[in-house]
């Protein structure tokens, strides 16, 4: 009720904010200022606090000071903070994430944060004024409240270990609601504080740094590895479903999803940011994949110590098993969630989750930073309980434009994951799960639902996932030579893939294309040299394409010309001069090495069986071709089998910024109830609407 019953006095105190300096000493008006809650703070009109920043900024300054002075003070005491001081510092916390987005908003031309958060100044004042830095007494004063007992944690062994004790012995636990309250509001205010990256440019983020964020990711390994232990807990051990009573998320706001969804984002925020100048970032290079011999397990050699980003190297020094095993089950239980929500027999029964964008995130920056991780769950747990939430994502996310983050995310990936022999071979497990989706029947393995979910992507997913193409092909090849057996409708939907691209119209069309060509002549050669006793289905499909090989096969030889030239005409008459102009000396350079040798001996060799078996006994089943295909062999007829080619993901300066820009898109439309930033002043990326 005084939460209620404060809001007039709040918003009455904060329209006076803007008209008029309102001295430190009136004590009364500044207690009212600070009385409120998140919804008393969320009620005033952004302009009202613009206005004040913009006419009297020395009360804003004020404001700040009083605020961050509440936070230090209640992080210095010892003691159990009692409910008017707990009440007090969630008040002040409320209304420090209130003003910082709005004073990062215009922060490249008024520069009141750096005067007032890190010099220390009230703008107006006398020289002879104390200057009193706010930044670092806010950050460090949130992150001991993180700790307070009584207000965050319920007992001393959570101040050493994290949250519900860490990761694996937070299993099974669960806080207090109160504890929750106050985890929540320190949160909310250690992520907003980071959310400066929101409003600087690509150019300006590149080229200057967050202080914030800086300062967060050099604290101390211990202090690292502390809240790292205590988000990992809270996350991992979260059970949306509980007991399985349907309906049971309808009886109330969760406020511990809440929680974990802030855990979530903060912890990808910390381990996404690199101070600029600082290295820990790949070195610019062309392409997002570069190309290895395959190796039987994960390159385990320790990356760099020091990426100057503490959370970094505290997740790098996760080793135990026992916390890989929390982390991955939750990964699994969590991710399936989705669309084991839609997939119910009472309608919208089971709670669903909205944080899956972010875990992926933080799935990916396990994996890429810890290779020991990454060894430990595709040798000991069940890869594909994760494959199959992401290649569901993938499937529905087409549909969305706002889901093409999503679709990158969850194709980086598997790019990754196929770069691993161990995943490759677990894709041989049978797939017998039903997913909400329109999926085409078929009785196969996990292989085939990816190779039919990427055909789908290709085929009729929107035109922004051409830029896939590469990463959605390079993941087939990766896996083809590890895979026993695919289900017609996979293969099917796999040489589709190579009609796309072997046509000699639309190889000529895109410089690209010949470059895709490659790929599924990849697929179709890793078939036939490593699996072709177990792929009858494949080998027929391959078959049935001759006409296009036979095309492929006179551009070798120098055909084409027809082609070459509709190209450059139609090239010439583009009034944009964005069409691509192919020439003679381009198609040279590539269909010369195009790797046709395996499937042009498999038509030679069976070919002239297959059709002499259908004519002479008349046949024209599918089946019955299959089962005569199983007879044949290629041993002896083929040339010396090729190196098993792995392509792996490589990072560089223009993915980092894209998944900077990705999670901070996230988290700009995960954080809209109450909205914590205006989309009008937000300069990262570019927000689109688009009809529902």
């Amino acid at each position: 009720m005084g939460a209620e019953a404060s809001k007039p006095g709040v918003a009455q105190a904060f329209t006076r904010l803007g008209k008029d300096v309102v001295p430190a000493s009136e004590t009364a008006f500044w207690n009212t200022l600070l009385s409120g809650n998140t919804p008393t703070y969320a009620a005033i009109p952004s302009e009202s606090v613009r206005k004040a920043i913009s006419e009297v900024p020395q009360n804003i300054a004020m404001l700040a000071r009083m605020a961050v002075g509440k936070l230090a003070k209640a992080a210095e005491n010892k003691s159990t903070l009692v409910a008017s001081e707990q009440e007090g510092v969630m008040s002040a916390a409320a209304c420090l994430s209130r003003l910082l987005p709005i004073l990062f908003e215009n922060e490249h031309q008024h520069q009141l944060v750096e005067t007032i958060f890190w010099k220390g100044q009230i703008p107006g004042g006398a020289a002879t004024d104390p200057c009193i830095p706010l930044a670092p007494g806010l950050m460090d004063s949130a992150l001991v409240l993180m700790y307070h007992v009584g207000f965050t944690v319920g007992g001393a062994n959570e101040r050493t270990a994290g949250w519900n004790g860490g990761i694996t012995a937070g299993v099974g636990k669960t806080s207090a609601k109160q504890l929750d309250a106050g985890r929540l509001e320190m949160l909310k205010l250690i992520l907003i504080s980071c959310s400066q990256t929101l409003f600087v440019t690509p150019d300006e983020y590149k080229a200057s740094e967050n202080k914030w964020l800086s300062y967060y990711t050099t604290r101390t390994p211990e202090q690292a590895q502390l809240l790292l232990q205590s988000l990992c807990a809270v996350i991992f051990s979260y059970d949306p479903v509980g007991m399985g009573i349907p309906y049971a998320s309808a009886l109330g706001p969760d406020r511990k999803e809440s929680v974990v969804d802030l855990s979530v984002q903060i912890l990808i925020v910390l381990l996404d940011y690199v101070i600029p100048g600082k290295g820990g970032a790949a070195a610019p290079t062309n392409r997002g994949v570069a190309t290895e011999q395959v190796l039987d397990s994960v390159k385990l050699a320790k990356p760099e110590a020091n990426t100057n980003n503490a959370f970094r190297n505290a997740l790098r020094s996760l080793s135990s098993e026992d916390d890989y095993s929390v982390i991955f089950e939750g990964f699994c239980r969590l991710l399936n969630n989705p669309h084991q929500a839609n997939n119910t027999v009472l309608p919208s029964s089971m709670k669903q989750i909205s944080c899956f964008q972010e875990l992926l995130i933080l799935f990916w920056k396990l994996i890429d930073e810890n290779k020991e991780f990454l060894s430990y769950i595709l040798r000991a747990g069940d890869i594909n309980e994760l494959v199959v939430p992401m290649l569901y994502f993938m499937y529905e996310g087409r549909k969305d434009p706002s889901k093409i983050g999503l679709i990158h995310i969850c194709t980086f990936i598997l790019l990754l994951l196929s770069g691993e022999r161990n995943f490759c071979v677990n894709l041989n497990a049978a797939f017998n799960k039903k997913l909400p989706v329109d999926l085409p029947v078929f009785n196969g393995n996990h292989a085939d639902l990816l190779y039919i979910v990427i055909n789908k992507l290709m085929t009729d997913g929107p035109n922004k996932l051409d830029t896939l193409y590469d990463c959605f092909l390079t993941t087939m090849s990766n896996v083809s030579p590890y895979i026993k057996t695919f289900c017609m409708p996979a293969a099917a939907k796999a040489t589709s893939l190579f009609e796309m691209f072997a046509t000699k119209r639309r190889l000529v069309s895109n410089e690209h294309n010949p470059r895709y060509l490659v790929f599924t002549l990849e697929v179709f050669n890793n078939i036939i040299q490593y699996q072709y006793e177990g792929n009858p289905h494949f080998i027929y499909q391959i078959l049935r394409r001759k006409k296009e090989f036979a095309e492929l096969q006179e551009l070798v030889e120098g055909g084409g010309q027809e082609e070459i030239a509709a190209a450059q005409q139609a090239a010439d008459n583009d009034e944009t001069q964005q069409r691509f102009r192919p020439s003679q000396e381009w198609v040279k350079s590539w269909a010369e090495s195009l790797p046709l040798q395996p499937c042009m001996r498999l038509m030679q060799h069976l070919l002239p069986q297959l059709e002499q078996f259908c004519t002479t006994g008349n046949v024209n089943d599918e089946t019955i071709v299959v089962e005569f295909l199983k007879t044949t062999t290629m041993v002896g007829l083929l040339p010396v089998p090729h190196p098993i080619l792995i392509r792996k993901y490589q990072q560089n300066e223009f993915t980092s910024l894209w998944f900077t820009t990705y999670i901070w898109g996230v988290l700009y439309l995960r954080n809209q109830s109450p909205p914590y930033f205006d989309a009008a002043h937000i300069r990262l990326f570019t927000i689109s609407y688009v009809d529902a």
